[in-house]
């Protein structure tokens, strides 16, 4: 028999942010032949309350505190295929009563995370620009996937999946919007099947010629695994709960980018969770700046953020 507080602590599940594991930062525009970007990205991510399988939130078992580094480079190889690398390095906290692995003894274990590559190919430019990509998700190192403050799920991905933007011109000339559809094609990890699918979009508007607010919004639907508590029956179940949580939320939040000059942008982004099934409300800020080593690409004629970074694209990490 599992003793209370493991029974409890099922509720404390994957902690899920809106990143590049799902492909979620790629963007519909792409740089011109022999143009890119370097972004780095600053997350501060708040997890106080525990969503279970049926909706129901609990702020009664503690919370993860986590501060996420991001380095993210984007290529353009052609006018129409470039290429996106990140990296990121997290550190996370738990302070609460139902400790569940070794790096929750409420002190920070910073690591390096996964390592994400994609390459994506502008497909269409008019009236919609679409632009479908594929890219893989490979760990670091053999970080540890189990308790609230473990770095990551530790699994290798396959991510295909399109972006779709469009300036809403000529009528509204300083409005954009841009989607995202990502599918992560896994190996089965006990039996399970661990795919899911996300989904991100953003609506933008140019205030001025250097500033430019945003309304963002993240999704995910997960395919299998545990709904928690219910589906727990074995201390192997307890083991790999974290990895394999049935995962599905919806994120929304507000941001802004401000354009320093041709080649250097700030970015600043808040979400929440206002909507999850067997996961973490998180709640935090993305704070990110990015230089273009370009000549032509207008960073404000299509910001399509980077706080989607790394998860805004908020970093999956799981708790």
């Amino acid at each position: 028999m599992f003793p209370r507080t493991t029974i409890l602590f099922v509720f404390v599940l994957s902690f899920y942010l809106t990143h590049p594991a799902t492909g979620e930062s790629q963007a519909a525009w792409v740089p011109a032949a022999d143009e890119g970007s370097v972004t780095i990205v600053y997350q501060n991510l708040d997890a106080r309350d525990h969503i279970n399988f049926q909706g129901r939130r609990s702020n009664l078992l503690g919370a993860v505190h986590a501060h996420t580094a991001i380095v993210d480079f984007e290529y353009g190889i052609t006018d129409r295929l470039a290429l996106n690398a990140d990296l990121a390095y997290v550190a996370s906290r738990y302070k609460g009563p139902v400790p569940e692995g070794p790096s929750d003894d409420g002190l920070y274990h910073p690591a390096f995370q996964d390592l994400h590559v994609h390459i994506r190919y502008k497909l269409i430019k008019t009236p919609l620009v679409i632009t479908p990509f594929v890219g893989v998700t490979l760990p670091t190192h053999n970080y540890q996937a189990l308790g609230h403050s473990a770095i990551g799920r530790h699994f290798r991905e396959l991510l295909v999946g399109v972006a779709v933007g469009k300036q809403l011109g000529p009528r509204l000339p300083n409005l954009y919007v841009h989607g995202v559809y990502a599918q992560s094609i896994m190996k089965r990890f006990e039996g399970f099947n661990v795919n899911r699918a996300n989904a991100e979009w953003e609506v933008g508007w140019a205030a001025t010629e250097r500033l430019t607010a945003r309304f963002i919004g993240f999704g995910q639907r997960s395919f299998g695994g545990f709904n928690l508590p219910v589906d727990l029956h074995s201390e192997e179940d307890h083991e790999i709960h974290d990895r394999v949580a049935r995962a599905n939320f919806i994120r929304l939040g507000v941001g802004g980018s401000f354009s320093v000059s041709k080649s250097f942008e700030i970015n600043f982004d808040y979400a929440r969770t206002v909507w999850g099934r067997n996961i973490h409300a998180i709640g935090g800020v993305v704070m990110g700046m990015t230089w273009r080593f370009s000549r032509g690409f207008g960073l404000r004629k299509m910001s399509t953020r980077i706080n989607h970074h790394p998860g805004t694209s908020l970093t999956e990490t799981t708790f």
